[in-house]
């Protein structure tokens, strides 16, 4: 398991403070700067998409791969609607 996290070692996020990735949601304007804070350090991160694949499985709390567990479960729900559409469908017998 540990191989397959070596990626973690080269994210931007490595030198920020961990609590930036993890804002209270209670606070909306304080939290809301505090989320596009953490985004910034991810948007030119080189390991950014593995992140990003890494949280869309796992689903933890907080900011991954530049996105909020919000944004997460949307592009989880947009994906699963996108592969039911690709689904070829069955009709019924005439």
């Amino acid at each position: 398991m540990s191989q397959m996290l070596n990626w973690m070692w080269r994210g931007a996020c490595r030198h920020a403070d961990p609590e930036l990735f993890f804002p209270v949601a209670a606070v909306p304007g304080p939290a809301a700067r505090q989320v596009e804070a953490a985004k910034a350090v991810c948007d030119p991160c080189a390991v950014r998409a593995n992140c990003l694949s890494y949280a869309l499985e796992v689903m933890p709390e907080g900011i991954w791969g530049g996105t909020t567990l919000e944004e997460r479960y949307a592009l989880r729900r947009r994906s699963f609607r996108v592969q039911a559409s690709a689904q070829p469908r069955e009709t019924a017998a005439s």
